[in-house]
């Protein structure tokens, strides 16, 4: 993808919704979250997708749900709708199903835990890759 590590907050089709500039602006306002991952995952989809899972961090629901509580969810991708979203980093997109045994036992190692802090949110457009909008977390 060339594109650093990062959560996904909103998934829309086609040209960026009204309202989204008005969300990134608010959400600036916030600090930079810092994250724990701790464990290996799996989308048990065809081709398998493998990720990181964060713990559980309240101030990262709130910002997802704030984004669209101003954009509306209707226009999200269903998976990234508040109550469907799945907070996660991927690792890999395109993992074939003949390697699906594989990647399950991945998914069964512990990791150790370390922690990310993400300080930016970024509208982007794909493919090919375009950063539209970037704001600093700067609260």
């Amino acid at each position: 993808m060339g594109y650093p590590p990062h959560l996904t907050l909103a998934r829309y089709a086609g040209n960026s919704p009204d309202g989204l500039s008005e969300a990134l602006a608010i959400v600036a306002k916030e600090r930079p979250i810092a994250l724990t991952f701790d464990r290996i995952c799996l989308f048990d989809v065809d081709p398998l997708v493998l990720w990181l899972s964060p713990r559980s961090d309240r101030r990262l629901i709130d910002l997802h749900a704030r984004i669209h509580e101003i954009v509306g969810p209707a226009l999200c991708d269903p998976y990234y709708r508040p109550g469907q979203w799945t907070p996660h980093l991927t690792l890999a997109t395109a993992v074939p199903m003949e390697r699906r045994e594989s990647a399950v036992a991945l998914t069964a190692d512990s990791i150790a835990p370390f922690e990310l802090v993400f300080d930016r949110v970024e509208s982007v457009a794909w493919p090919p890759l375009q950063v539209l909008e970037t704001v600093q977390l700067t609260g």
